[in-house]
C-alpha cells in the first residue's frame, strides 16, 4: 500500500463519492482539506475541500454515491461500494472511510491511502 501525496493521487482518491444506505447523518459528514493551505470554501476544486454529506461524497471535480456500507469491527471505519462520475466517465470502486480521534479522515482504496483534515467550522 502506498501513500499518495501528489495532486494526481489525491484527485484519484477523492474521485470517490457515495450514497449511504441510511438517511441519517453519518459519522464522516463534513468538509475536509488535505492540509492547512487548502481552501475549505472551494468545494470540489483543486487545492480546495472535499465533502461527505449523508449519501454523497464530493471530491476534486467528481461526485460519488456510496452503497452497501459495512462497518469494520473494532475501528471507526466503514467500507463502501462507490459509483462515481468524473470528467464524463462513470466507474465503480470500493472505498473505506476511517476517522481518527483527532478528526482526521483516512480514505483508503485499492493500493492507496490519503489523509484529510477536518475543516474549521
Amino acid at each position: 500500500m502506498t501513500i499518495h501525496t501528489s495532486l494526481k493521487g489525491l484527485a484519484t482518491v477523492s474521485c470517490l463519492v457515495f450514497a449511504v444506505a441510511n438517511a441519517a447523518a453519518g459519522p464522516f459528514d463534513g468538509k475536509y482539506r488535505y492540509n492547512e493551505h487548502w481552501d475549505c470554501s472551494k468545494l470540489g476544486q483543486d487545492s480546495g475541500a472535499i465533502s461527505i454529506s449523508e449519501t454523497t461524497y464530493i471530491g476534486v471535480e467528481q461526485r460519488c454515491n456510496l452503497t452497501n456500507p459495512v462497518e469494520v469491527r473494532g475501528m471507526n471505519a466503514t467500507l463502501y461500494d462507490a459509483q462515481c462520475s468524473a470528467e464524463g466517465s462513470i466507474y465503480k470502486s470500493r472505498i473505506m472511510l476511517l476517522k481518527s480521534a483527532s478528526e482526521k479522515l483516512y480514505i483508503v482504496n485499492e493500493g492507496s491511502v490519503s489523509i484529510w483534515q477536518k475543516c474549521p467550522e
